[in-house]
């Protein structure tokens, strides 16, 4: 068994037919299957069963899975061992994702990341967001690295506090509405909602819990990626981190801040194993985005600016940014964006 042969079958299990596999890997389909064959033969096993034009693994094949991970992570982090010193110019991350996380703050994240290492393949599952739907990923080797709005506690698991997002109220456009910035919790009671099925719905349950407060639930949703779009659309107001309320107040949106100010911590989870090198550059990438993010409201708040004014001009400011360097035909690097995206 070398290498080459693991990265055959797993390429296999990823896309579920040989066709497929093969092209993935620019190899004709004879010869993938020849390698399949070989491997099969080494190990005294059959790896996939075929149904209808399709493979799926036997239960010796979905053994296998997790150990074939974890061998070519142990080959790419020694070959990235190396390569620190002369920068990331190749790999891969595999990443798992909540849905409700897409739309704001990973999309920023893996856009800043790229184009700090171009070289660099990045993959995204997308996780339930249950505790051991995330563990399930990372112990298969499905994911390396994970992020989600809920901390983890699993023997061989790490979960570590990335950072916190702050929660702004966001309006439907042609609302007629006298609400003050910032909006009192109190002042939410009976308020028609758009709510997501995670945090909208937990922190209604908070709240509701805490201050007697009730906003109506017009619509329910499963993902928060939907919000936007009803908010638009003037289906309700919603609750949304900052970045995709300045989505929606591109669109038109009414945003008002929350007091009490209101939060959304993230987390990441990983194995208690040491990183490879592009998942550890990623994860660092992340803190210090939200940390840069954090500074560049508190100066502008201190200069008078509300939050919600510092949110817009921040954001212009990366924006441009980031123009500037497309323009210039550069690579940027952790100096050339003062005010890295969250």
């Amino acid at each position: 068994m070398d290498v080459r042969e693991l990265e055959c079958f797993l390429a296999v299990v990823d896309h579920g037919s040989i066709t497929k596999a093969a092209a993935s890997l620019y190899l004709a389909q004879p010869s993938l299957s020849q390698v399949i064959r070989r491997l099969e033969d080494e190990l005294g096993v059959e790896l996939f069963r075929r149904v209808g034009r399709g493979l799926v693994l036997t239960a010796a094949g979905e053994a296998l899975v997790g150990p074939a991970r974890q061998v070519l992570r142990d080959l790419h982090h020694a070959r990235h061992v190396a390569a620190e010193y002369r920068g990331l110019e190749r790999g891969r991350i595999d990443i798992a994702i909540s849905a409700s996380l897409t739309s704001d703050f990973l999309a920023a994240w893996v856009g800043h990341f790229r184009r700090l290492h171009p070289g660099v393949t990045v993959r995204l599952t997308q996780h339930k967001g249950t505790i051991d739907d995330i563990v399930a990923l990372i112990r298969s080797g499905e994911a390396e690295l994970a992020y989600t709005l809920t901390p983890v506690s699993r023997q061989g698991i790490d979960c570590m506090h990335v950072g916190d997002g702050e929660i702004v109220l966001a309006l439907p456009p042609a609302w007629q509405t006298d609400l003050p910035d910032p909006v009192p919790v109190a002042m939410l009671d009976g308020l028609p909602m758009v709510i997501d099925r995670a945090f909208g719905r937990s922190y209604l349950e908070a709240i509701r819990d805490s201050s007697g407060v009730e906003p109506a639930v017009v619509v329910d949703v499963e993902e928060s990626a939907a919000l936007v779009a009803l908010i638009a659309a003037g289906a309700g107001a919603a609750f949304l981190p900052m970045r995709q309320a300045l989505d929606a107040w591109r669109r038109g949106a009414q945003l008002r801040t929350i007091s009490p100010q209101t939060f959304r911590s993230i987390y990441a989870v990983k194995s208690s194993s040491p990183l490879s090198g592009p998942a550890r550059k990623f994860l660092e990438l992340s803190q210090a985005n939200l940390d840069r993010w954090r500074d560049a409201l508190a100066r502008r708040t201190e200069k008078g600016m509300t939050l919600l004014e510092a949110a817009v001009d921040a954001e212009k400011s990366i924006e441009a940014a980031y123009r500037r360097l497309a323009e210039q035909r550069v690579r940027p690097d952790a100096d050339s964006v003062s005010e890295a995206p969250r």
